[in-house]
């Protein structure tokens, strides 16, 4: 069977009747080295066997895939969608290729069914233990079911396989164990009237572990589990500042640690008189049982605090996340793609010695792939998650799918998986590209969502172009872009892509807007030629630019959270695609940036 034994000796353990953790069953220790030291060698030996075994089979990568699509027709053949598909009557691949493809609404049904009543075997067989939410901004969210099997995957590879990776190429586990992790990610968790979770992935995996947080990572439980009406930003950044010992930084996408890099460097003073006083702000916004509780644990840190002011007066133009920790040598995060821009300005608070670890390609909807080696933003596909079918972008051929064995070196496939979960044929709507083999299988960069894309006349602008407009655009203003949306104004003739730009410490009163927008529809031109030839002949008018409020992304983020939505899965919005994305957004442009 195509199960991944590694991770079945690892968690053959696991007591099914755990309670979750509460912040009244923090560990209690005496040392924090040896608390995170322990539990790294954990990770290490368990990374080891499951290097081993990935290693095997990227060597076999045709022979694993069809032995897990085998494995997985074979289970669900007495569900009801399996029944109705003919899964026992399917006995070669090409018999599989002529069930439908799917989307997420032709499982609404059956989820919806498990979500409520906790029914099993409507789609799969394999127990569902959490409903991944994802990550769209706006509206009733959805959940993507994740069962046992697909969970212990994700955290083996995503943790211990990880772990031990960067360790090596760190030269040993203690380049990590000998301080604190500063960790973003924040635990919010729901449980459905089934009793089965419902939040993101990386939220319940932060709640799971909670009794360890207090030993192994700087952010308080204020922070991590926060009440209504608590600024996390602040505490998550306060609490990091003051302690010195930080050797690794994890974060979801790495939009969330450049937000707080620039929060420190636009609010240094505050947070370094509160670590030199021993206090939290009077301006911070914290339920008052939440400060009572903070502010009687605090202890005034003077020493840290002059270390603290001598670093943040010599400017920010140094590193100073190395200054500030000088033993941080790894960041783990969502950090290529189209979070590659903001990756690059995060690297001036960053020193040379430390190293990145991009987190390969996840979703919803299941781990896909894992790195190999850090501040490599490729990774290598794992041919045990779920089971890939591709259709070439340029190309797309849905009655001839590939395999992952299938692609060329250089170029561009669309993903669609059969998973676990019960999810068969479904399209995953995400572009990849191909950036070589280890083995039979091939490593990849993600692109883009494939329908992030705006259409107004048949022109299909990818969210990667304009992001390159958005880049370059900032580049040749002389500004530093805090982050970009994009209007398709179709209530205009002839329609335009409308800009709306939020700069970072920008003089507003100096910015022409007239140029602008003549620089970004130069831009714009430059990057996709229908919409080039599409304005020359009048069905497109030019480009315009809006200058965004200071601090209008990061309201969005807080609207969504105030929302119930965990700030560390909240994207930025690159295309204004709803009404009420609209209404935010425009709401907040500076209109006092004259041509």
């Amino acid at each position: 069977m195509a199960r991944d034994k590694v991770i079945d000796s690892l968690t053959a353990e696991v007591r099914e009747d755990s309670a979750p953790a509460t912040q009244h069953d923090a560990v209690e220790v005496m040392d924090v080295s040896l608390v995170r030291d322990m539990m790294m060698r954990m990770q290490m030996e368990a990374g080891e066997q499951l290097g081993a075994q990935l290693a095997a089979d990227v060597e076999h990568t045709r022979e694993v895939q069809e032995e897990l699509l085998f494995e997985m027709l074979d289970s669900n053949k007495d569900t009801p969608y399996g029944r109705e598909h003919g899964f026992a009557d399917i006995k070669s691949v090409e018999d599989f290729k002529k069930l439908p493809y799917t989307t997420y609404d032709d499982y609404a049904g059956y989820i919806y069914e498990v979500m409520e009543h906790g029914t099993r075997g409507v789609v799969t067989t394999e127990e569902i233990v959490h409903f991944n939410e994802t990550s769209g901004t706006m509206g009733n969210p959805k959940g993507i079911p994740y069962t046992k099997r697909m969970a212990e995957i994700l955290m083996g590879y995503s943790g211990a396989f990880t772990i031990s990776m960067a360790a090596k190429e760190l030269g040993g586990v203690d380049a990590l164990t000998r301080g604190r992790a500063f960790c973003t990610m924040e635990g919010h968790v729901n449980t459905l009237k089934s009793g089965i979770t419902f939040g993101s992935l990386s939220c319940k995996a932060t709640s799971d572990n909670r009794q360890y947080l207090s030993a192994t990572t700087t952010s308080p439980d204020a922070a991590v589990f926060a009440k209504a009406g608590t600024d996390t930003r602040y505490l998550h950044a306060r609490y990091a500042v003051a302690e010195k010992s930080i050797t690794e930084i994890s974060c979801v996408f790495i939009t969330n640690l450049l937000d707080l890099m620039r929060y420190v460097e636009d609010r240094w003073q505050m947070l370094v008189h509160d670590i030199e006083t021993g206090t939290i702000d009077p301006s911070i916004q914290l339920p008052a049982d939440v400060r009572a509780q903070l502010e009687g644990a605090l202890k005034p840190m003077p020493e840290r605090a002059v270390e603290l002011r001598q670093i943040f007066e010599g400017g920010f133009d140094a590193p100073v996340a190395s200054l500030m920790w000088p033993q941080l040598v790894l960041i783990r995060s969502v950090a290529g793609g189209g979070f590659a821009p903001y990756t690059e300005r995060l690297r001036r608070f960053l020193g040379d010695g430390v190293h990145l670890l991009y987190t390969g390609y996840s979703a919803s909807e299941g781990a896909f792939s894992v790195p190999f080696e850090l501040d490599n933003p490729s990774s290598v596909f794992l041919p045990r998650s779920v089971y890939f079918e591709f259709v070439p972008v340029d190309n797309p051929d849905y009655d001839h799918t590939l395999g992952l064995e299938d692609l060329e070196e250089g170029k561009d496939y669309e993903v669609i998986i059969t998973s676990r979960s019960g999810f068969y044929r479904y399209k995953m709507r995400d572009a990849i590209h191909v950036t070589g083999h280890r083995g039979t299988c091939p490593t990849m960069e993600f692109l883009y969502r494939l329908d992030q894309t705006v259409n107004m006349k048949g022109e299909k602008t990818t969210e990667a172009v304009l992001r390159g407009v958005a880049d370059r655009v900032s580049a040749r203003m002389g500004l530093d872009l805090v982050d970009f949306s994009v209007y398709p104004d179709v209530d205009v003739h002839p329609p335009r892509y409308e800009f709306l730009y939020e700069f970072y410490h920008a003089d507003h009163d100096a910015i022409d807007v007239d140029e602008l927008s003549r620089v970004t529809d130069e831009e714009l031109r430059a990057g996709n030629y229908d919409v080039d030839y599409m304005t020359e002949d009048g069905d497109f008018a030019p480009a315009s630019a809006l200058v965004l409020n200071d601090e209008t992304n990061q309201l969005w983020v807080d609207m969504l959270v105030m929302r119930g939505k965990a700030p560390n899965q909240i994207k930025p919005v690159h295309i204004i695609d709803t009404e009420q994305k609209r209404r935010f957004f425009y709401a907040l442009v500076d209109h006092d940036v004259r041509a």
